[in-house]
């Protein structure tokens, strides 16, 4: 069974604290066990030096090793008298191991030395300071009480760090919990939707990091729902432009099929009226497509000359209609997707063409960032302006003609993914101006 987030925050804290708690308590030990034994060498030099110096009583020669100290000698404490040649000349306490360093001390004299031995099973502390009228003493106190002393500093710093990691552990699962609630939430709404796909639900904010995140998990909720509606909308709209040509296509076909006895004139506009359909009907879908893949996927972006791009489309539609165009821009270089704004200005043309009389001009302007494309046509109403860009929006006049009612849409499509919009005036001389901005031109 795996641990969630909250259990393994909480263990951390645990680990954490204990990890910190022993350190420390080592430290402590280590301090104290040093502290210790400084303050244990400095108390036998002191007493070795008060026996040196006639401050103190030493032992009385030739004592017996198995008889109580002196008086003047603590109980705690054993003494050891050595003579000039390093022999052992009287002892209180127990006797104690006389090594080279000691006769050396004895004999010669120098800086006391300090070592810890063992005498009687036990382990000692000892100094040797030799002594003004040549020999040396020797004072030795046992470690057995330091000893305990630390290990009972030991036992309390793991009882303590293993308290203080229980109570890190407790109190680290309780804030984890607090801590970790919005990001189960969060954690439980995404589970909601990967099994429901219900895009509206409730999703918890907040000003941390986990509240940033739920924001904006619950703005990409947003756009998939806006998305699958745009999506939504679009299939209906599109069934229903595309339900009428294809119910003529299928009506014209039947009526061919009954009608043996047509004469070829008949059959041949029934024909041209099929292919008309089809022709309508191949448009329709390429401008759905086209639609599609310009509101759902931006192409490769890169630096263009927005210029460059009108003028090219200009020539190609003039070349292949025919139609005078005149022509004013100014080099506009954008971060852009070329082929799209070269399909939003075809379709700018390509309407304005529609609409303008034939002996008109079509006028194109690229000025300040803006693409204009204006007719000689009847103009759009003021009222059908903001829906032009509409998907498959139509205007009255317009819906018993040729068309699926997309271009526009493709164009404004164009604008806002290069963070502008569809633009539709009245053009100077009458008829319209219709154009889009492309931001970040300069």
């Amino acid at each position: 069974m795996s641990l969630g987030l909250g259990g393994r925050l909480s263990l951390a804290f645990a680990a954490l604290v204990a990890v910190t708690a022993l350190s420390v308590g080592a430290g402590s030990s280590l301090a104290t066990d040093r502290q210790v034994s400084a303050e244990l060498d400095r108390s036998l030099t002191q007493r070795a030096a008060e026996i040196a110096d006639g401050r103190r009583s030493p032992p009385e020669p030739r004592q017996a090793v198995t008889e109580p100290p002196a008086p003047a000698d603590a109980p705690d404490v054993s003494v050891q008298l050595l003579s000039g040649d390093g022999e052992v000349t009287s002892t209180v306490g127990v006797e104690l191991p006389v090594e080279g360093a000691d006769a050396e001390e004895a004999a010669t004299g120098g800086a006391p030395t300090v070592r810890t031995v063992t005498a009687d099973g036990a382990q000692l502390r000892m100094v040797t300071m030799h002594l003004p009228g040549g020999g040396a003493v020797q004072v030795a106190t046992s470690l057995d009480d330091s000893a305990d002393l630390l290990g009972v500093l030991r036992s309390r710093i793991t009882v303590i760090a293993l308290g203080m990691a229980t109570f890190a552990g407790v109190l680290g699962w309780l804030l984890a919990q607090r801590i970790t609630r919005p990001l189960r939430s969060l954690t439980d709404a995404v589970d909601a939707v990967a099994e429901t796909q219900d895009l509206s639900v409730d999703v918890p904010t907040g000003r941390d990091e986990i509240g940033r995140l739920g924001r904006g998990f619950d703005r990409c909720l947003g756009a998939l729902e806006r998305s699958r509606q745009v999506q939504t909308r679009m299939m209906q709209d599109a069934a229903h432009e595309l339900r009428t040509p294809l119910t003529s296509i299928s009506a014209n076909i039947d009526w061919l099929r009954r009608a043996d006895d047509l004469d070829p004139a008949q059959r041949a506009s029934a024909l041209d009226s099929v292919r008309r359909e089809l022709d309508g009907l191949n448009t329709a879908v390429g401008e759905i497509v086209e639609l599609a893949f310009d509101g759902s996927a931006q192409g490769d972006l890169g630096r263009v000359d927005v210029a460059e791009v009108v003028t090219s489309a200009v020539e190609e539609f003039a070349e292949r209609t025919g139609r005078r165009v005149t022509i004013e821009v100014e080099p506009t270089p954008v971060l852009g997707d070329a082929p799209a704004l070269t399909r939003a200005v075809r379709n700018l043309l390509s309407n304005a063409d529609k609409y303008s009389p034939p002996e008109l001009p079509i006028d194109v302007l690229l000025r300040d960032g803006r693409v204009w494309v204006s007719d000689g046509g009847p103009g759009i109403p003021i009222e059908d302006r903001g829906r032009v860009g509409d998907r498959f929006y139509r205007l009255a006049r317009d819906r018993g003609a040729p068309g699926s009612g997309l271009g526009l849409a493709i164009v404004s499509s164009v604008a806002e993914l290069h963070g502008g919009a569809l633009e539709v005036t009245e053009a100077p001389g009458g008829g319209a101006r219709v154009g889009f901005g492309v931001d970040g031109a300069r």
